[in-house]
């Protein structure tokens, strides 16, 4: 399903054109996930780069090891050239050290083509990681700005509807000021009096 959609959003295409770091050593591509809870798809390719990542580590390791030693073995030929004897035969160190160094230099080339294999590897799981983190960050934000309409129809309507029941409000006050300054007015205190310990103090700006 996933890749259907991908290919809706042209997220695949997009992600195949870019030669991206590898993601997960961003740390801003994991705070893309604030609950640390990552699709399912998202959270495999996650670990088959982190694997790519660390089996590159080994092997950049190992070919460094290599060389090192390699290094030491070809300066001990030079040192000892001069144990090769008159018919040009090298005593069994000179041989031993020779063996070794074709040894390494086979174990240097495999490695240096598992890496090449590796590095296109990560670079497909890599973009794969990237169209698949493309598809679900879009899909937060078209919901969120799904959301977002509605709560601003909601704000829109509810303002509407506040502005309403203000005006309502004013004029329920001014309506009941006006009936208590005329019952003042006809009556007078003293048949009002009774009104006046709950309305006198609400609307003493009728001047009674």
């Amino acid at each position: 399903m996933s890749k259907k959609k991908n290919a809706g959003h042209g997220f695949a295409q997009i992600a195949q054109s870019k030669n991206l770091p590898p993601l997960v050593l961003d740390q801003k591509w994991h705070h893309l996930f604030a609950d640390g809870v990552k699709p399912k798809e998202v959270a495999r390719l996650e670990q088959k780069v982190s694997k790519h990542l660390s089996r590159q580590g080994h092997l950049t390791q190992e070919l460094k090891e290599l060389r090192s030693v390699k290094n030491k073995l070809m300066k001990n030929i030079v040192v000892n050239m001069d144990e090769i004897g008159e018919l040009g035969q090298e005593t069994p160190r000179l041989q031993e050290d020779r063996r070794l160094i074709t040894e390494i230099n086979q174990r240097m080339e495999s490695a240096r083509q598992e890496l090449e294999g590796i590095e296109e590897l990560m670079q497909m799981d890599n973009s794969q990681l990237m169209a698949e983190t493309m598809e679900y960050c879009y899909g937060i934000m078209d919901s969120n700005e799904k959301e977002k309409d509605e709560l601003a129809d909601w704000i829109s309507k509810t303002r509407v509807e506040l502005k309403k029941k203000v005006i309502r409000k004013e004029a329920i006050e001014d309506k009941n000021k006006e009936i208590y300054a005329y019952l003042h007015d006809i009556f007078g205190a003293q048949v009002t009096g009774a009104f006046d310990l709950k309305y006198r103090g609400e609307y003493k700006d009728t001047g009674k």
